[in-house]
């Protein structure tokens, strides 16, 4: 809805660009292409998003940039990084940019796990999700479920981040869920191998094998990105995940009448094994406690949540492309 809103200052700016990209004025008038600048309609916006044209990656217009600590949410001052993009306001105020909007706003690591550049997109990581066993989620608890998608959403951020230090890398969009799945793959690892069960551990590193190939073979994928999720996951498994003991009362003749366990975490745990909170290394209460005082004690970490209620308030405010809009 928003890009479709600000459609008219997308198109101004894309006419006054000059930036050498394919699709600016200069670009169109050096190749010998007819001067007349290309304009988008609210059709091909939402097409885009779609991704029924042009891989729904959306059309970029950069630009030279600067960005000051000492505004209290780090707003761009002077050019943006990013003049433009067809995917609206919003997009540009929680996606991924290493350097320098995410360097700056630290939401980012964050909000980009929730955007997408289609429904095709979208589509996949949904799929992704669903066939994780069910036991994942309602075996080792919701709390640490929760905790392995959104702490593996930041890491894979960072990962990616650390792997883009320089140049036009750095300053490449990323967006997507699949840190946070991948930091689900790793929970089940973690968990499994408390479990002691290595031919299902197996079988999840033969998962992100596949993943990982699929992201060298596929253009715009984040291999740095997954890996990250995953290493994230599975720390947070291992730490605050339940542990695994064995139970006498399990273990009798009707100790299945006694057994809460759903049948696939049961498979997985084996006969006589239950989960214990108690036997975790920390309770997952630490985590949570150890992110609440990171967050009071840098002022950058402070300004996460102004950042995610104002780019819902005032789309393209964080991104400074809000001019755009009147």
């Amino acid at each position: 809805v928003t890009a479709v809103y600000y459609l008219p200052g997308f198109n101004r700016v894309l006419a006054a660009s000059v930036a050498g990209d394919a699709y600016s004025a200069a670009a169109l008038v050096n190749n010998g292409i007819s001067s007349s600048i290309p304009q988008w309609t609210s059709v091909e916006v939402v097409l885009r998003a779609l991704g029924l044209v042009g891989g729904g990656a959306g059309v970029v217009i950069a630009s030279g940039s600067r960005m000051s600590r000492g505004n209290a949410a780090g707003r761009i001052i002077g050019r943006g990084p990013i003049a433009a993009h067809s995917m609206g306001p919003f997009f540009l105020d929680y996606a991924h940019q290493p350097y320098p909007l995410s360097y700056f706003q630290k939401h980012r690591y964050l909000s980009s796990g929730f955007l997408h550049g289609s429904l095709l997109h979208l589509g996949m990581n949904v799929r992704a999700m669903i066939s994780l066993p069910s036991w994942l989620e309602n075996g080792i608890g919701k709390g640490v479920y929760l905790s392995a998608y959104l702490g593996a959403i930041v890491t894979g951020n960072i990962a990616h981040t650390l792997s883009n230090v320089s140049g036009r890398a750095a300053s490449s969009l990323c967006i997507g869920a699949s840190g946070g799945i991948c930091g689900l793959y790793g929970l089940m690892l973690a968990s499994l191998m408390k479990m002691g069960n290595s031919d299902a551990t197996f079988y999840v590193l033969k998962q992100m094998v596949w993943l990982l190939a699929f992201g060298f073979l596929v253009p715009n994928v984040s291999n740095a990105g997954h890996v990250g999720g995953f290493v994230g996951g599975w720390l947070i498994g291992f730490l605050f995940s339940p542990g695994y003991e064995r139970s006498y009362t399990l273990n009798r003749a009707d100790g299945a009448s006694r057994d809460s366990a759903d049948v696939e975490f049961r498979r997985m745990m084996g006969q006589g094994v239950y989960p214990s909170v108690e036997k975790a290394i920390f309770p997952l209460k630490y985590l949570w406690m150890g992110i609440g005082l990171a967050v009071l004690a840098r002022p950058d970490l402070r300004l996460i949540p102004l950042g995610l209620v104002r780019g819902i308030l005032e789309p393209g405010a964080m991104s400074g492309v809000r001019a755009l809009l009147r």
